[in-house]
């Protein structure tokens, strides 16, 4: 069920990764600029943050199963409106739509893997159901890389076609009502120092979102790889940091839940190294580029994954509760990220300032996550 659920999560994905894999297709049919681009990955997973308020008070009543098949159905609707349509304001309706869904799959799959995990295993399995991302992050990067010959909406069609039949999976593997007490009762309030944990996963998600997001178009821009290359190199990168994204998961476990949210800060520290060697390797020596990606996208998949683990250590009696509010956090900066990182690229008419900023924000974010572990002690639920 847990390869079901990350399957699922990544798919979920999947609108926000597809416009970034193509965006160089799509600003030459379009003619879209960057700030452009990057408002449709900002819209998808913004839309998302304010969305996780909802599922985070209904997810936990209405199952793990429905929501998590809802996204997938959204999926499935959506990539055949982006291929069918084709014009920005449907891509801008597949944002929004996709976005809202995926806010009900994060709960979902939450509800789902923790109600199958062992205990003192909730790290691992939280970050192995988020694997999935990686793989459909790398499987839409080789499309975004042949984007040229087969076109951006043949890479939409594969797309609505995984959508569909991961929904046919969920259906089949997910037990209807989330197959735990923990769907069954209602959620406590949060306490008040909870605050920490989304204004942590802000900063984090802003730092480092753009990684995903904006990596195939800065290494075609800035190293000068046709797309053909640019594209299965930013897959390659991703598979590699997935090894690096579940060892700081079984790291982290072992390591225990009060400590959590400091190894974290320290991912974020390693998220924004992976920046700097990536921003130096394309001004002095490329093959750093390379070690900066693998490096920065294995420390935003371990950062992501693990801060849905924080947020059980920190509520355990309000899964469903707490990881909305956070996810809220995390997705608001998914907003901000992608179009201000491409504004501000617009602006200077390069990328250096933009991977500057990214480093400042992980640097906070890695205070945040201090602080969540000084001020959020852990307690049974």
């Amino acid at each position: 069920m847990i390869i079901t659920c990350g399957l699922a999560i990544g798919l979920g994905a999947g609108p926000g990764f597809l416009f970034g894999f193509v965006g160089p297709a799509l600003q030459d049919e379009l003619g879209i600029s960057r700030a452009g681009l990057g408002l449709l990955i900002g819209l998808f997973f913004g839309f998302t943050g304010l969305a996780s308020l909802l599922a985070a008070r209904v997810g936990a009543r209405f199952g793990a199963r429905r929501c998590v098949a809802l996204n997938m159905i959204t999926v499935a609707v959506g990539g055949t409106a982006a291929a069918l349509g084709g014009s920005y304001p449907v891509l801008v309706l597949v944002a929004v739509t996709g976005g809202v869904a995926y806010a009900f799959g994060n709960v979902g799959t939450n509800l789902a893997v923790m109600a199958v995990a062992r205990p003192g295993a909730g790290g691992f399995a939280l970050t192995l159901k988020t694997a999935g991302v990686p793989v459909i992050a790398s499987l839409l990067a080789l499309g975004g890389g042949w984007v040229d010959t087969v076109g951006w909406r043949a890479v939409a069609w594969s797309l609505a076609v995984a959508g569909c039949l991961a929904a046919a999976a969920v259906l089949v593997m997910l037990p209807r009502t989330g197959g735990s007490s923990v769907t069954a009762r209602p959620e406590p309030p949060l306490r008040p120092g909870f605050r920490a944990l989304p204004l942590a996963a802000f900063l984090f998600i802003c730092g480092s979102q753009p990684l995903q997001s904006w990596l195939v178009t800065y290494v075609h821009d800035e190293v000068g790889l046709p797309l053909t290359q640019a594209g299965p190199l930013t897959a390659a990168g991703t598979v590699l940091a997935l090894g690096g994204m579940l060892g700081a998961a079984r790291w982290a476990d072992r390591l225990g839940a009060r400590r959590r949210a400091v190894f974290v800060a320290l991912i974020c520290l390693s998220t924004a190294a992976g920046v700097v060697a990536l921003l130096a390797g394309a001004r002095w020596w490329p093959p750093l580029v390379a070690a900066g990606a693998v490096l920065g996208l294995a420390a935003n998949l371990a950062g992501s994954g693990l801060t849905h683990a924080v947020v059980v250590d920190r509520a355990p009696e309000s899964v469903g509760r707490a990881s909305g509010v956070t996810m809220a956090g995390y997705y608001t900066g998914a907003l901000v990220a992608p179009w201000g990182f491409g504004a501000v690229a617009d602006a200077t008419d390069g990328y250096e300032a933009s991977w500057a900023m990214c480093v400042v924000l992980l640097l906070l974010a890695a205070v945040a996550y201090w602080w969540t572990h000084r001020t959020l002690p852990v307690r049974s639920g």
